[in-house]
């Protein structure tokens, strides 16, 4: 087992119980409409949605960096049909 899946299914098996969620401003302040991130210290990030908040996507540092950079830098194709 890689390093980086061991990191994922650590991620996976956090307790994210007292996790501290953020969500964009942009979101129009509506709880339903969001999604949320949070930092699990020494291993990534952890992404959901507002409403399924049981459903889990682990980032690693590296994984949750190049995504953010490429949103902000407006790579061309990162977003699926445009």
């Amino acid at each position: 087992m890689t390093d980086k899946i061991k990191t994922l299914e650590a991620l996976l098996a956090a307790d994210l119980s007292e996790a501290e969620w953020t969500k964009s401003t942009f979101s129009g302040g509506s709880p339903n409409d969001c999604l949320e991130v949070t930092r699990v210290k020494g291993l990534g990030y952890v992404l959901r949605h507002s409403v399924l908040k049981d459903r889990i996507i682990p980032l690693t540092d590296s994984e949750y960096d190049a995504y953010c950079r490429g949103v902000q830098d407006n790579q061309p194709g990162l977003i699926p049909g445009e």
